[in-house]
């Protein structure tokens, strides 16, 4: 019985139907070796007997395809014997009496040497014989392993199928799935001219099951059946050699022998592939291991030479091969006939041996001009390179590869070159500075280290200054080792460099010197001054000019020596020129996203951002993600978009490097502190605080510092609230930190000093705000000013400035500083009955709500800094750890004391997170937390 054929069987009786009904044609069964295809055949054949039809069946071999018309013979030589005189005569009519002997005597088989009869004759009878037997009867022809029959016969079956049309005749072919490929033109003709293809498909789990329950004597467990579908591909064949072995081993079908059935079946079946080879002559099997070793790239050529076979030897060996089914080739290409095939000869190829020609293939391929990284995987299966050769192909694998993203292979690479250098020679140097550019997307502490060892290695100047560069600023000045040797090489580049202009290298050394924390206080003007000379030159044209550009409008721009316009339109030449992409995270460009978002233009850098992002995560470059999620959350923060801000710097926050991506912690940092100050949160503070942080980044202190202050403003301590405000702007100020919109001290100061009573004060830090902000001239910083004076002045005088505050505020990026302007203003004209009023407020209302916030306690003024923005819901992102972990559990289902137990923590904690997570996302209770969060927060 057939498993699983009901649909070729169809196929197959459809054919005989149409065959008995005088419609003749081609039915060819195709598939790989062990697939069934000759069990169809039989089957066939069966069916066609019963069916009274007369069959005619030959089964090709290898050791018969020299013998010329020998599957002719074995389809008619035994109709022909057992017919009678009768029969004879009426078949033969018309053909040659030579024909008939020829068939019967054996006059065809030469045994290599040509028969004497014409070839066209022998066509023309044999198919006027095979025709008239149509006549009597239905006529089935079937041969089985089309692709090893003889060229004559092959013939025959071409001049037939091309002459099957109104006969009663069915030609019914088997041929092996990888000879379908024209190895011969005629079995390709016939392929072609199957009217009906039948491919047995592979057998299903429950075939295969139904198979194992024969062999085994009971039911297979579902693992097991599971893992025999699996390891034999469903293949008939394969499933019977490995039923055979297990039950010989006396394994039984069971989920806890999974293992060692597993282990036996595929030493089964590659013991199934090898022992065809395993009797092959030497050439045989020094062809397959070329072939094995050369994988995609075996062309006719190379696998020759490889194998070390002359033309002759290699044909020979070839048509070995592809008679057992193992090889496909044409005129550029040679391979197995499947990938199993190539799995089962590799790692039969003796250790030493596989070595040597793995590296002979490495050699053929290089002085036949292969790519390099194509020939650096051969190089990868061997040991040290030997050869100063294989360290070039490996190096420019490691080039070409890296530039596609592919860091970790290119790294891999390049530690094979390393292997075999001398420890403490040029060429080790230069290979760690290309290992150190591998890793930095994926390990910037081993990049780091590499670059630190190499520069031993290098010799001084340019070289040591250009392998110093690939460290990342930000990580140089938190590491003072790192920050050392960068410093002592780039101050050896600028010794020498031009004033005037410099090449890139020396301008990408100034730029470093220029980076914050490497040149004392106050440097402003000195930075200004600089740039002017760089646009006067015309050096803003290339990336080393840019990058210099950015380092020195940031220090401009911090120390109030420039204005924003003028930043804005330097800087957005810059973003246009200059391509953002996720390398720009190793230089000083990152310092281009505080500049802008000071200037209240960091919109321009969405696109740049949103696709440096998509190539990081393509390159697979992780930690470099991190920084670009920082800056992106800075971004959306300055244009007021408060929740995604804080998502997204809260994920940076808990999964970057944080000793490794200074720079992206200090961003995060600066922008979640942001958000706790407008949005007064001190558990967003709180959370904040309990990251370590290195506190001698002066941007990690005043958030710190900052964030304190509005804990202990919040909580009813001004006092302690005004030190930690006038500490921070102490600090900023002794580093030269004039203008700084993303750590406003003063404001807070202000409004600290106004609620303890003492306005004066308060009206001189509010002054001391204008003077920066006026000259600084941002329409953020300018509005935000006016609006801090509103509020400290009473009557109309307050609502004039508060109105021109509004006025200004409207051309900024920053919908939450616009909304909270507005309902300031709002408020104010409602206390004085001005009908105004009712406009303001609406307009704040709409911006709050396109930033996704609401006014807590409506529209009235707080006494700390203006009314309090609050998230309208939101998801899991806005509560702590605890709070987002019970809420989960709580939408699955969990009473209160599941979640405890689980938790291991006591029902009182539980219900405290509760409370705090239904304050959050604004739900009344248990039921509403369910409908709001719902199942898309349950992952």
């Amino acid at each position: 019985m057939l498993l699983e054929r009901d649909a070729e069987r169809a196929a197959i009786a459809t054919a005989l139907n149409a065959a008995a009904g005088s419609d003749g044609s081609l039915l060819l069964i195709s598939g790989p070796a062990g697939s069934g295809k000759s069990a169809l055949l039989r089957d066939a054949t069966a069916s066609a007997l019963a069916a009274g039809a007369r069959v005619l069946r030959a089964d090709a071999t290898q050791l018969e395809e020299d013998f010329a018309f020998g599957i002719a013979q074995q389809l008619c030589r035994p109709v022909l014997v057992a017919a009678g005189t009768a029969e004879r005569e009426r078949w033969f009519q018309g053909a040659s009496e030579q024909i008939l002997r020829a068939l019967t005597e054996e006059r065809l088989v030469t045994n290599g040497h040509e028969h004497n009869l014409p070839t066209e004759a022998v066509l023309y009878g044999l198919h006027t014989v095979v025709h008239a037997m149509s006549h009597d009867d239905l006529v089935v022809v079937i041969v089985d392993d089309l692709q090893w029959a003889d060229h004559g016969s092959l013939r025959l079956l071409a001049y037939l199928a091309k002459r099957l049309s109104g006969s009663r005749i069915l030609l019914a072919l088997a041929v092996a799935e990888e000879c379908e490929a024209p190895k011969y033109a005629l079995v390709h003709e016939l392929v072609t001219a199957a009217a009906r293809i039948v491919v047995p498909a592979p057998l299903s789990p429950e075939g295969v099951a139904s198979m194992a329950e024969v062999a085994f004597g009971e039911r297979a467990e579902e693992p097991f059946t599971a893992m025999l579908h699996r390891v034999s591909g469903g293949n008939p064949a394969n499933v019977a050699t490995v039923l055979t072995g297990l039950v010989g081993e006396g394994l039984r079908p069971i989920a806890a022998q999974i293992a060692a059935a597993t282990a036996e079946a595929e030493r089964l079946l590659d013991h199934r592939i090898m022992l065809s080879l395993g009797s092959q002559p030497p050439a045989v099997l020094a062809l397959v291991r070329a072939v094995a070793v050369l994988g995609d790239l075996a062309e006719p050529q190379l696998a020759a030479d490889l194998a070390g076979l002359d033309e002759v030897e290699y044909k020979s060996a070839l048509q070995s091969l592809e008679r057992l089914g193992l090889l496909v080739h044409d005129d550029r290409r040679i391979g197995f006939a499947n990938a199993t095939v190539r799995e089962g000869v590799e790692p039969a190829i003796p250790v030493e041996l596989r070595e040597v020609l793995y590296r002979r293939a490495a050699r053929l391929l290089y002085e036949h001009g292969r790519p390099a990284e194509r020939v650096a995987e051969k190089l990868m299966k061997v040991g040290a390179a030997e050869d100063p050769w294989e360290v070039r192909i490996l190096s420019s694998a490691a080039a070409t590869v890296l530039e596609r993203g592919a860091g970790d292979l290119a790294a891999r690479y390049l530690r094979r070159a390393l292997l075999n250098t001398s420890p403490d020679s040029e060429e080790r140097g230069r290979l760690m500075v290309e290992l150190a550019a591998a890793e930095r997307g994926f390990d910037l502490i081993a990049s780091a280290r590499h670059v630190s060892q190499a520069l031993s290695l290098l010799p001084a100047g340019a070289a040591q200054a250009e392998a110093a560069l690939w460290i990342p600023p930000g990580l140089a000045v938190t590491v003072p080792a790192l920050g050392t040797a960068v410093r002592t090489a780039v101050e050896s580049v600028l010794r020498e460099a031009d004033p005037a202009g410099g090449t890139d290298l020396e301008l990408r050394a100034e730029a470093r010197s220029w980076y914050p924390g490497t040149r004392p206080p106050g440097q402003g003007d000195a930075a200004l001054a600089r740039l002017r000379e760089l646009e006067t030159a015309e050096r803003l044209d290339s990336p080393a000019g840019r990058e210099l550009a950015v380092v020195l409008l940031h220090s401009a721009a911090l120390s109030g020596s420039v204005a924003a316009d003028e930043v804005e339109t330097v800087l957005k030449r810059l973003v246009t020129e200059e391509p953002f992409d996720p390398a720009h995270a190793y230089t000083a460009l990152p310092l281009l996203v505080t500049t802008l978002v000071a200037a209240d233009t960091a919109s321009v850098l969405e696109p740049a951002l949103a696709a440096a992002a998509e190539q990081a995560t393509q390159r697979r470059w992780q930690d470099t993600a991190h920084l670009i999620a920082a800056e992106t959350a800075e971004v959306k923060r300055a244009q007021g978009d408060l929740a995604k801000a804080r998502r997204i710097a809260l994920g940076v926050l808990e999964g970057a490097d944080h000793e490794t991506w200074p720079d992206a912690l200090a961003l995060s940092v600066t922008t979640l502190a942001q958000i706790a100050l407008e949005t007064q949160d001190p558990e967003l503070g709180e959370r904040l605080l309990a990251v370590p942080m290195d506190s001698t980044d002066h941007r990690v202190f005043a958030a710190r510092r900052l964030t304190r202050g509005m804990i202990d403003l919040v909580r009813g301590d001004p006092a302690t609230a005004l030190g930690r405000f006038l500490d921070c702007g102490r600090r900023l100020e002794r580093e030269g930190w004039v203008n700084t919109p993303q750590y406003p001290w003063r404001t807070w100061a202000a409004l600290v000093r106004q609620r303890m009573g003492d306005l004066p004060a308060a009206q001189a830090h509010a002054a001391a705000e204008d003077i920066v902000a006026q000259q600084w001239g941002s329409p953020l910083s300018v509005g935000r000013s006016l609006r801090l004076q509103g509020m400290l002045t009473g009557g109309a005088d307050g609502i004039d400035l508060l109105h021109e505050a509004a006025s200004i505020i409207r051309e900024s990026e920053d919908l939450a500083e616009r909304a909270r302007t507005s309902v300031i203003l709002g408020t104010r004209l409602l206390d004085s009955g001005d009908p105004d009023a009712a406009g303001f407020l609406a307009e704040s209302r709409e911006l709050a709500k396109a930033i996704g916030a609401t006014w807590l306690d409506g529209t009235g003024e707080t006494e700390l800094n203006g009314p309090v923005l609050r998230f309208s819901g939101g998801g899991l992102e806005n509560l702590t750890k605890a709070e987002a972990a019970v809420a989960r559990l709580v939408v699955r289902g969990w009473t209160n004391q599941q979640i405890a137990d689980s938790l291991g923590v006591t029902r009182r904690a539980v219900e405290k997170n509760l409370t705090g997570t239904y304050r959050k996302l604004e739900v009344s209770g248990r039921a509403e937390l369910i409908d709001h969060l719902g199942e898309a927060e349950l992952d």
